[in-house]
């Protein structure tokens, strides 16, 4: 026998549990996205208000992921102060950019009342409030390149060519030694400083605005992102039209 025909009222019956079914699970699936886009939306109606754009990103590992190099930064104490160089051959005293060395920072000592930043290719005395007084290269018959600083007794020794030599500023000679120096070693600088050799490093490369920006409109996860939003955006508009559906037969039931 053919089936018997469904009538209307058992098709919107269909369509209702249909509807009421999907616009749940939508619902929530499109919450989280939803949320991120209003967010980052009201933020970004109030840009001026907030500076996001004169707020650079300071954050590593955000750095990184925008393909931002950060300076390779090495630092050695002296005393209370830190002197810093990075792989630009940049030189920093607690945190603030003073001088450029030739050669890559191998280590800081103390002579005469004066730091002394040993490059590989260079010295460079200054004071300790960041004033250069001298810079010393091969010119002035410097053994380079250099290897390590230190103190040996009350001296300046240097490390070049597998060789310890003594210092001595007053004639500018380099003399061979077997005395025994305490060698000048990087450590970890504090964050506070870093972020000072950030801020002089990178300017305002990336600001929040920009990453906020990306956010929004999904462009931070890349092509995919655009995507997911675009599919969040269709997802509201099924939440719309169901939502009115489902409303609609209650409207009529009632009625």
């Amino acid at each position: 026998m053919p089936s018997k025909p469904k009538s209307p009222k058992t098709r919107l019956q269909k369509m209702r549990l249909f509807f009421w079914r999907w616009h749940r699970r939508v619902g929530v699936s499109a919450a989280l996205i939803v949320v991120l886009a209003s967010f980052t939306g009201i933020l970004l109606n109030h840009t001026s208000e907030l500076e996001l754009g004169k707020s650079p990103v300071r954050q590593d590992w955000l750095l990184e992921y925008y393909g931002v190099e950060l300076p390779a930064l090495i630092n050695f104490s002296a005393g209370e102060q830190w002197v810093s160089g990075d792989d630009n051959q940049y030189l920093y005293l607690d945190g603030h950019q003073f001088a450029y060395c030739n050669g890559r920072l191998i280590g800081v000592a103390e002579t005469d009342g004066l730091l002394v930043a040993a490059c590989t290719e260079e010295l460079v005395l200054m004071t300790r409030a960041g004033e250069v007084v001298e810079r010393l290269g091969s010119t002035y018959g410097l053994p380079v390149p250099l290897a390590a600083v230190g103190s040996c007794g009350a001296a300046l020794c240097l490390r070049s060519q597998e060789k310890n030599w003594v210092a001595d500023f007053q004639q500018l000679v380099w003399q061979p030694t077997e005395q025994i120096t305490t060698w000048s070693t990087p450590v970890a600088m504090p964050s506070a400083l870093r972020e000072l050799v950030l801020d002089e490093q990178l300017g305002s490369d990336l600001s929040w605005e920009r990453v906020v920006q990306d956010l929004h409109s999904g462009r931070i996860l890349g092509r995919w992102g655009v995507w997911v939003v675009d599919l969040a955006a269709l997802f509201l508009v099924f939440l719309s039209l169901s939502g009115f559906f489902l409303w609609y037969q209650q409207y009529r039931r009632r009625r």
